[in-house]
């Protein structure tokens, strides 16, 4: 699954934009997130030239991650002429009832009604795309105040591990544990270190993977959500990657 990302930054790091993915297979657009700064960087891309479906699934409504949703749905109306199908999880929760409707919600403030968009669950979508057989959100820990997930895809390559925005390992840990072939590792971090931090440290997420870590699951572990500078001089450290931008 060759993920192209449009930025890479945290939400106050404007520079690197934020930290959004895609790949076009056909004439669909798959896209994770779509925060404040990603519909006007697919629109100067190209991105929505020729695409005929739009799908995408959201990790949670912080403005980096969610909002320009509204301008995507829009469009797809208005332009393309078909729904923004909108990725949801499988209710396994109590936190994905409200998240789904917090979506509803947020589409609704932005102008959006069901000619706009509509919710596909994720499981509608195994075996959709030729790139991954299946995507799962998984809940994890971000902010109290909002529900969060991390993503798990599972591809011809191997699984493939999407943190999002998060604050703990256990995701990490688990997508380890469970599978045998991994692609890609996709984590965001931080190199601040304080009490509560909505995001996870750096340090802390190396010293959990300590037991597990080879030079070849290093390979295929790509930082995230760049705070700044500071945690990239830090991710080099390491031995990590860092995602490209387009």
């Amino acid at each position: 699954m060759d993920l192209k990302f449009i930025g890479r930054g945290a939400a106050f790091n404007t520079k690197e934009g934020n930290t959004n993915a895609y790949f076009i297979e056909g004439d669909r657009l798959f896209l994770i997130d779509c925060g404040e700064m990603a519909f006007s960087k697919l629109q100067a891309l190209g991105v929505l030239a020729g695409v005929k479906e739009v799908y995408v699934v959201v990790s949670h409504t912080h403005c980096d991650h969610a909002g320009s949703l509204g301008s995507l749905g829009l469009y797809c109306q208005f332009i393309l002429r078909t729904k923004l199908k909108i990725i949801v999880p499988t209710v396994k929760n109590p936190e994905d009832v409200p998240y789904i409707e917090s979506l509803r919600t947020l589409m609704t403030i932005f102008g959006n009604t069901e000619n706009a968009y509509e919710f596909v669950n994720e499981e509608e979508v195994d075996g959709v795309f030729e790139a991954f057989s299946s995507v799962r959100y998984e809940l994890t820990k971000h902010d109290h105040m909002i529900t969060g997930y991390s993503f798990t895809f599972e591809t011809p390559e191997g699984g493939v591990f999407y943190s999002a925005d998060t604050s703990v390992t256990d995701n990490l840990m688990n997508f380890l544990n469970t599978h045998d072939v991994i692609d890609k590792v996709y984590m965001e971090a931080t190199d601040l270190d304080v009490p509560d931090d909505i995001h996870l440290n750096i340090d802390r997420m190396i010293e959990a993977l300590a037991p597990a870590m080879t030079d070849e699951l290093r390979s295929k572990i790509y930082m995230m959500h760049l705070r700044g500078d500071s945690v990239i001089d830090r991710i080099h450290e390491a031995g990590f990657g860092i995602v490209e931008t387009v």
